[in-house]
C-alpha cells in the first residue's frame, strides 16, 4: 500500500517556502507575525529612549508601529514612501497591522525616521543577527560555522549614473581626438571621470556589481545559511588604480578586517571556517584571518595576480626545506639569499637567486649547465614569511574545498533578495545614512522571516505542507 502518511516540513524547506511566500504573496505573512513575532522583543533600550527622547511623551506613533511600516514597505516591495503610504491609507488590514488608529505617518516623519535614528536601526539590526545566528548554532551547526564575506554596492540615482552622462563625454572626447582609436578614448575618458558625485562626496566612483558606476560600496557577511550578520559601510575604502579588477581587490582586502572586527564586537569568535573569493587572495589577510580571528580553513582561491613565483609547487625543480630555504634539486644546493622586497599592494616577499649565479662587474651572472630560465641573471624565487596561503588548513585541490566554496552562493543570494526583492536597489535618496537605515531594514525583515520560520516550527511540531499552505492565507 501507499504510504499517504502527510510530508513534514524540515526547518530548511519552512524558510524557503516563507522566502518564496516573501516574494510573491507577502500579504499572507502578516498575520505569521502577528501571531509568533514580538518585534518589541529584538528593540534595544536605548532606542525606546531615543526615539520617546526626540517625540518628546505625546507621541502619536509608538516606535513599533514605525518599525511595522518599514517592514510592510520590504515585504511588499515598495519603491518609495510615497508608495509606502498611499497603501497604508488604502488598507485598513495593513493599518491594523502597522497599530496605527485613524492617521498614518507622513512622507517626511518616515524619511527622518530613518535618517535620525540610524545608529539605533543599526542596533537593532544586530539583536536580530545575534538571535537569528543563535538559531542557526540550533537547526544547522555546520553552515552556522561557516563565515562568508563579501562586497556590494548600492547605486543611487545620481546625475553621473546616467548613462547620457558617459555618452556625452565619449563624443565629445572622440570629437576633439578624432586620431585616437576607440580603446584609447574608452581609457581617456575613464581617467579623467570624477572620483565622487557631485550630489554626496561619499557615492564613489567604483568597479563594482560587475560594471563601472558611482555607488555606496558595503560590506555584507553572512553564514553558509545565508542569514546576514554583518553590514558594514565602506565608503572610504576606494583605490587609485588604473585596473578596475586590482582596484576591487585593494578595496575589498582594506574593508575585509574592519567588517570582521565589527561584527566580533557583538558575536564570539565561532566560527571555524572562512569563504570568500579571490579579490582576498593576500598572504596579510591569510595570517590575519589564522591569527587573530582564529579561522581553521580558509577557503580562498588563489588569484593569478599574486600566484607568480610564490609557490614551493610553481617549479618542479625546486622545493622548500623545513627551514624556508628553496633548495634547487637538479644540484641540491640552497638558492642564495637576497633580502627582502615589498612592491606596492604586495605582501612581504623574501628574495632568492639561483645558487650557481654570482655578481660579475656589478651584474648578475648564471653559470649554470643546466638553466632553469632563459634570464642571463638565473632564475629567481621568492618566498612568504608565513606562507598559510598554500596551505589554509584544507587542501586546495579536495573535493572539501570545491563544496565549502560552493556555499559561497549563499551571501549573493542573500544581496540579490535584499536589493532587488526588498527595494534598497531603488530608493531615491542621495543621503548614505538613509541608504543605510534601509539597507538594514531590508537585512532586519530577512532575519525575522528566519526567526519566523523557527517560531512557526517549534509551536507546529508536526507542521506539514498542507497546514503551512493553510497558514500562508492568514491575513492580518
Amino acid at each position: 500500500m501507499f504510504n499517504t502518511k502527510p510530508k513534514q516540513l524540515s526547518f530548511i524547506d519552512l524558510f524557503s517556502h516563507l522566502k518564496a511566500s516573501a516574494l510573491y504573496k507577502p500579504e499572507s505573512l502578516l498575520g505569521l507575525f502577528n501571531k509568533f513575532i514580538d518585534l518589541s522583543h529584538y528593540i534595544p533600550s536605548s532606542f525606546y529612549n531615543a526615539y520617546y527622547k526626540y517625540f518628546g511623551k505625546h507621541r502619536y506613533f509608538s516606535l513599533e508601529s514605525m518599525l511595522c511600516c518599514f517592514l510592510v514597505q520590504k515585504l511588499l516591495k515598495l519603491n518609495t514612501l510615497t508608495q509606502l503610504r498611499a497603501v497604508l491609507l488604502n488598507s485598513f488590514e495593513l493599518r491594523s497591522f502597522c497599530n496605527l488608529h485613524g492617521n498614518v505617518p507622513s512622507i517626511s516623519t518616515l524619511s527622518r525616521f530613518r535618517k535620525i535614528f540610524a545608529s539605533e536601526i543599526h542596533k537593532l539590526f544586530q539583536n536580530i543577527s545575534i538571535h537569528a545566528h543563535n538559531i542557526s548554532i540550533q537547526q544547522c551547526p555546520q553552515d552556522s560555522s561557516i563565515l562568508i564575506f563579501d562586497t556590494t554596492g548600492i547605486v543611487p540615482k545620481v546625475r553621473e549614473n546616467n548613462p547620457k552622462f558617459i555618452h556625452l563625454l565619449l563624443k565629445n572626447t572622440s570629437k576633439a581626438n578624432p586620431e585616437l582609436p576607440s580603446e584609447k578614448v574608452y581609457s581617456l575618458v575613464y581617467s579623467s571621470l570624477p572620483k565622487t558625485a557631485n550630489a554626496n562626496s561619499n557615492i564613489r566612483l567604483m568597479f563594482v556589481n560587475g560594471h563601472f558606476c558611482w555607488a555606496l560600496k558595503f560590506a555584507v557577511i553572512t553564514n553558509a545559511l545565508g542569514i546576514p550578520l554583518a553590514l558594514v559601510p565602506l565608503f572610504n575604502y576606494d583605490s587609485p588604480s588604473s585596473d578596475p579588477q586590482e582596484a576591487k581587490a585593494i578595496s575589498d582586502s582594506k574593508g575585509l578586517i574592519p567588517s570582521l572586527e565589527t561584527l566580533f564586537s557583538y558575536i564570539p569568535k565561532n566560527f571555524s571556517t572562512f569563504i570568500a573569493d579571490s579579490a582576498l587572495d593576500s598572504h596579510n589577510i591569510y595570517s590575519t584571518l589564522k591569527n587573530t580571528f582564529n579561522f581553521s580553513k580558509i577557503v580562498i582561491p588563489l588569484n593569478t595576480r599574486a600566484s607568480k613565483n610564490t609557490t614551493p609547487t610553481s617549479d618542479p625543480n625546486i622545493v622548500i626545506s623545513e627551514d624556508g630555504i628553496p633548495i634547487c634539486k637538479k644540484f641540491n644546493k640552497p638558492f642564495k639569499p637576497e633580502g627582502k622586497c615589498q612592491g606596492k599592494n604586495r605582501s612581504l616577499r623574501l628574495k632568492w637567486t639561483c645558487p650557481m649565479s654570482q655578481y660579475k662587474d656589478g651584474k648578475r651572472i648564471c653559470s649554470c649547465p643546466q638553466p632553469c630560465t632563459t634570464s642571463k641573471s638565473g632564475r629567481m624565487f621568492y618566498t612568504y614569511p608565513d606562507n598559510f596561503r598554500s596551505f589554509p588548513g584544507i587542501n586546495r585541490n579536495s573535493q572539501e574545498f570545491f563544496d565549502l566554496y560552493k556555499k559561497r552562493v549563499a551571501v549573493e543570494q542573500t544581496i540579490y533578495h535584499l536589493k532587488s526583492y526588498m527595494g534598497s536597489d531603488t530608493i531615491s535618496t542621495y543621503d548614505h545614512i538613509s541608504i543605510f537605515s534601509d539597507f538594514l531594514l531590508s537585512a532586519i525583515t530577512f532575519s525575522l522571516l528566519f526567526i519566523l520560520a523557527h517560531n512557526i516550527k517549534l509551536y507546529c511540531s508536526k507542521l506539514t505542507i498542507k497546514k503551512l499552505n493553510k497558514l500562508k492565507k492568514l491575513i492580518a
